[in-house]
C-alpha cells in the first residue's frame, strides 16, 4: 500500500471544459465571480484512450474553480494511495455534468449592464443563455452546447478530447499530464494553478439571433501545471 504525497493531480482535467463556442458565437470575455463544476469520476490512463484506466475519485462533487482552494479542494476528493506500483500513466480522464453553473456580471456588445441572475432563456443543449438588463452575479446553469448546435462541429470538441452525446447529462475529457510518470512509491509534486480571468463569454443582444440582451456562455479557462521532485 502506498501513500503518494501528493494528491492535486486530477486538478488538471476538470479545468478543461473547453467548447469551442466563440468560434460559432462572436464575442468577447471576462472574469467570472462564480465557476462550478460537478465531478462525478476521475481516472488515471496509461494512453491516450484510456484503455487502461484507475480510478482515483468516484462521487458527485462540485468544485469552484475560481476559487483560491479549488487546487486543494480537487487534491482532497481524489484518492492514490492504492495505485499500482511501476506502471506508467500518461492521461487523466475525468467525468463531468454537462450542466455547470456560472456567475457573472458584465456589459454586452449593445452596452447594456448584465447579470447572471436575470435569464429570461436559460442555457441548454441547443440554447444561448440571454437575460434581461440588470442583474447580479448570481450564477445560473450553463450547459455544455449539442454538436450542430450554432455552428458548433464535433472537431471543436476533438480538439479539447472532450466527449458528449447530443443531450447528454454527461461528458468526458481526456487530458495528457505534463510528462507520464511510473509509481515508484513517491510522487512527483504537481502544481496546478487556475485562471478563470477569461472564462466568461458575451456577446451583444442580437449577435446569436435570439433577439434579447445579454446573451452569455462559458469560455474555457486557463490552466498551468508544474511538475517537479518533491
Amino acid at each position: 500500500m502506498m501513500k503518494l504525497a501528493n494528491l492535486s493531480l486530477a486538478t488538471a482535467a476538470i479545468t478543461l471544459l473547453s467548447f469551442n463556442v466563440q468560434a460559432a458565437i462572436p464575442g468577447t470575455s471576462a472574469r467570472p465571480a462564480v465557476y462550478e463544476v460537478t465531478v462525478k469520476k476521475v481516472e488515471l490512463c496509461q494512453d491516450s484512450a484510456c484503455n487502461v484506466a484507475f480510478t482515483i475519485g468516484e462521487s458527485d462533487k462540485a468544485f469552484d474553480i475560481s476559487s483560491a482552494t479549488a487546487g486543494a479542494d480537487v487534491g482532497n476528493y481524489i484518492d492514490i494511495s492504492n495505485i499500482p506500483l511501476y506502471q506508467t500513466w500518461s492521461h487523466v480522464r475525468v467525468t463531468i455534468s454537462s450542466t455547470f453553473s456560472v456567475g457573472a456580471i458584465w456589459t454586452d456588445g449593445d452596452g447594456d449592464a448584465c447579470g447572471t441572475s436575470n435569464p429570461t432563456q436559460a442555457s441548454g443543449h441547443a440554447a444561448v443563455y440571454a437575460g434581461s438588463v440588470g442583474g447580479t452575479a448570481t450564477a445560473a446553469d450553463f450547459v455544455i452546447p449539442n454538436v450542430g448546435f450554432s455552428g458548433i462541429a464535433q472537431s471543436d470538441y476533438d480538439t479539447f478530447n472532450l466527449t458528449k452525446a447530443n443531450g447528454a447529462a454527461t461528458a468526458t475529457i481526456i487530458y495528457p499530464l505534463t510528462a507520464s510518470y511510473t509509481c515508484k512509491g513517491i510522487m512527483p509534486r504537481v502544481e496546478v494553478q487556475f485562471d478563470t480571468s477569461a472564462g466568461f463569454g458575451y456577446v451583444a443582444g442580437t449577435a446569436a439571433g435570439v433577439g434579447t440582451a445579454c446573451q452569455a456562455f462559458p469560455m474555457p479557462p486557463t490552466i498551468t501545471i508544474t511538475v517537479t521532485d518533491p
